[in-house]
């Protein structure tokens, strides 16, 4: 009779759980993967089409480009913003001179919205008014031959990437947070035994962020996969398709060409990777895990 009770309070308690996923998450998706499969705009409902709308968008060379920036991107973030954040934290960790000053001055472009950082780089890089100009023209250079950064093919997409990778705030705070809970007996130990700062981080910090450190890199791609304020503000995608990524190219094809089943069929695409990418990761650490404990 009690674990019958016991069984019933955990089902109600959990019900409200159930419901409000499937209302917030589970219905959406359904949702677009039905819609994905149709023909859809404002003017007319979904018609069953069957996977026409993914034949569409794999044929086009701006959504393959758009599918090469978001992966360029995603490797970008789960390796240097990820492992800019480790090494960040292994710095604030000693707490030299100046840490507090750094730390904090270091954490305030997390702090600021994605889109108003997009705002602020466009103002500061406007080859016009903004800081480039005063730069080139003190080294010498002709002023009127300063490059529009955004707008240029060849500079866009590296200039967007520096708009958000090296502001690996997030990543520090949390590896901070896991460094604070390894046990300070177990670096009292090897001090005695005559190891190196460097050694200690080599042989017992480094070895034990491993789990942490996949799921900052799950973090990361993920937070690549669904990028899209920053892009937006600065480039909107362009110029051409230089820094189109998967949620810009969601939204041109929503709202410029007015195919909500086209853009479904993108929204599935991306579901469908940022699923791949985590149970890629995870499989990763996991293998290396398995590894070791062989050993």
């Amino acid at each position: 009779m009690k674990v019958k009770n016991k069984k019933f309070w955990i089902i109600m308690f959990t019900l409200p759980c159930m419901a409000l996923f499937a209302l917030v998450y589970a219905a959406p998706i359904v949702t677009v993967i039905y819609t994905s499969l149709c023909d859809y705009t404002t003017f007319s409902g979904p018609v069953f089409t069957g996977l026409k709308n993914f034949m569409v968008i794999f044929q086009d060379e701006t959504f393959l480009a758009a599918i090469k920036n978001t992966l360029v991107w995603v490797l970008l973030q789960s390796t240097f913003h990820v492992c800019l954040g480790l090494a960040m934290a292994l710095v604030l960790r000693r707490k030299p001179k100046g840490w507090k000053i750094v730390r904090t001055a270091y954490m305030i472009p997390n702090i600021i919205p994605t889109a108003a950082t997009g705002v602020m780089f466009t103002l500061l890089l406007n080859p016009s008014f903004g800081v480039v100009k005063p730069i080139v023209e003190a080294l010498g250079f002709n002023a009127s031959q300063v490059p529009n950064l955004f707008g240029n093919s060849k500079y866009a997409f590296w200039t967007v990437t520096l708009t958000w990778i090296l502001y690996a705030g997030f990543n520090t705070i949390i590896f901070l947070a896991e460094m604070g809970a390894i046990d300070k007996e177990i670096y009292e130990a090897a001090r005695v035994d005559g190891a190196k700062p460097w050694q200690v981080d080599r042989f017992i910090t480094l070895p034990l962020m491993r789990n942490i450190f996949g799921t900052c890199v799950i973090l990361a791609s993920v937070a690549m996969v669904s990028q899209f304020d920053i892009i937006y503000v600065t480039t909107k995608g362009g110029p051409g398709s230089t820094t189109l990524n998967l949620p810009m190219f969601l939204y041109k094809a929503a709202t410029l060409e007015n195919n909500y089943g086209k853009a479904n069929a993108v929204g599935v695409v991306q579901i469908v990777l940022g699923l791949v990418l985590v149970v890629l990761i995870q499989q990763l650490f996991r293998e290396k895990k398995e590894i070791r404990e062989g050993k």
